[in-house]
């Protein structure tokens, strides 16, 4: 499979959908122990991803282009951390790329550890400390230590997203407001770790669509 940018688009679309979808859901679980507003910052992102498919329709994009206009736009979106993590992220997708404007399966494990590698310039979070890094670093080693064959990556990368979303349940906040609760964190997911699923199941939805 060849993802060209018809695939990429409902990619991000499929994922924009997840997202509104469950704002309640994040909200709810952020009010716990964070502002609350987590569902809505998620919201907005998808917004960006919306308009940007919509954009990319009339413009000659490269994938490049593509990831950076919507990482550009996802670090200026207020609500905490979640714009600039999250546009740090979805910016690097790109930066391993020049004029491509499709990707077979080795491309995207080097779009996704790219991904990755300029996060992990901005935080040094690991699995364990109960932030979106449970989710993305279990998701992207799985994609990239898996066959080439994207539906099989997005699949292994989807389960270890849902997989590390569950087991943020039992690990005590380290980063922002909810680290001052401790081990009360405990039992609760964290809402970053769950909604950075959503980037891997809208993925995975959309190729087998």
């Amino acid at each position: 499979m060849i993802l060209n940018k018809t695939y990429w688009s409902s990619m991000f679309t499929c994922t924009a959908r997840l997202m509104k979808e469950n704002k309640k859901l994040l909200s709810e679980i952020d009010s716990k122990f964070g502002d609350g507003d987590h569902g809505v910052t998620i919201a907005k992102i998808a917004d960006i991803f919306e308009v940007a498919v919509e954009e990319w329709k009339s413009n000659e994009w490269t994938l490049h282009d593509f990831f950076a206009t919507i990482g550009d736009r996802v670090i200026n979106v207020s609500g905490g951390s979640a714009g600039p993590l999250y546009g740090t992220f979805l910016a690097g997708l790109g930066e391993c790329l020049s004029d491509e404007t499709e990707a077979d399966a080795p491309l995207l494990k080097r779009i996704l550890h790219s991904g990755l590698v300029e996060l992990q310039f901005l935080t040094n979070a690991k699995v364990g400390d109960k932030t979106m890094m449970d989710t993305l670093i279990p998701a992207i080693n799985a994609a990239t230590q898996g066959p080439d064959d994207v539906v099989e990556m997005l699949k292994l990368a989807k389960d270890a997203a849902l997989a590390g979303a569950k087991a943020s349940e039992g690990f005590v906040s380290k980063f922002g407001r909810a680290k001052s609760y401790k081990e009360a964190t405990i039992g609760t997911p964290d809402a970053g770790a769950l909604s950075c699923t959503y980037i891997f199941l809208g993925f995975y939805e959309a190729v087998i669509s």
